[in-house]
């Protein structure tokens, strides 16, 4: 898609952060209203993947990531969506999960899709917030990771970056990986740099895919009351630390004196 000229200066760590250009790098047709429902605007369909951890501590909660879709009809942006649609994007989810699972543990499976609105107006999709609105579609998943080698923190994680033409407004999502197999994902405290493939490879054919069939992955930016289409998809070598995912309780614990 393209966008106006758009430029960007910072430095000191973002104390001082320049942007020129519009506001919106998009054009008046690239462009329609963010609203409730189709009478009133545009909305996308946020799909929340839950990633059970049970099987490496029962009783564990999932770790969550998600992707936003924008529908696109004969050219336009649709809020409705036919049960078609949704099982489109599940047949280009799940051949994604079946190819970057062999970066997660074994004891990590896809369980679940669940399809929430988002929008002005609507929750975020969290099923957390209270504000959330109920999902419109779950369905359950059975796709196990597969890499059998030393456990690490759950909370470490590889970060998924959804570049957009407006810097602030960069999407993120977060991939559980729970098992170090030695020399294939994780060495010297970095992803190897054919993991990293594996990854970013995946996901973008997924976006292409996506975007083949009418459906665009979208940052929601309420700062800008904006959805903003993902035009990279970016994955390095660090590994994150979500901190929400660490194991609830503990299996030993001393206390001195």
């Amino acid at each position: 898609m393209a966008v106006t000229a758009y430029t960007r200066f910072r430095f000191l760590w973002g104390a001082v952060d320049f942007q020129a250009g519009s506001n919106n790098p998009y054009g008046t047709t690239q462009t329609a209203n963010l609203g409730d429902d189709a009478n009133t605007g545009i909305g996308a369909r946020r799909c929340i993947v839950t990633l059970d951890r049970t099987a490496i501590i029962a009783g564990a909660d999932p770790a969550l990531i998600h992707f936003d879709f924008l529908n696109i009809t004969s050219g336009a942006p649709d809020d409705t969506w036919t049960t078609g649609d949704f099982t489109t994007l599940e047949g280009f989810l799940d051949t994604m999960f079946a190819s970057i699972m062999g970066s997660v543990s074994s004891g990590i499976k896809v369980s679940q899709y669940s399809w929430y609105k988002i929008g002005r107006g609507r929750s975020y999709g969290w099923p957390t917030s209270d504000h959330s609105n109920p999902s419109v579609r779950q369905v359950a998943k059975s796709i196990s990771g597969s890499a059998t080698g030393q456990e690490i923190a759950p909370q470490v994680a590889c970060s998924i970056t959804f570049r957009t033409a407006v810097r602030r407004s960069w999407g993120r999502t977060y991939l559980p990986l729970g098992k170090n197999p030695t020399g294939t994902a994780v060495t010297n405290g970095q992803l190897t740099s054919g993991t990293v493939d594996g990854i970013a490879n995946a996901v973008n054919t997924m976006v292409g895919a996506a975007a083949g069939a009418d459906f665009y992955l979208v940052v929601l930016s309420p700062r800008k009351d904006a959805l903003l289409n993902v035009e990279r998809i970016e994955v390095d070598s660090n590994l994150d630390v979500i901190r929400s995912r660490r194991w609830r309780s503990s299996t030993y614990k001393k206390l001195l004196p």
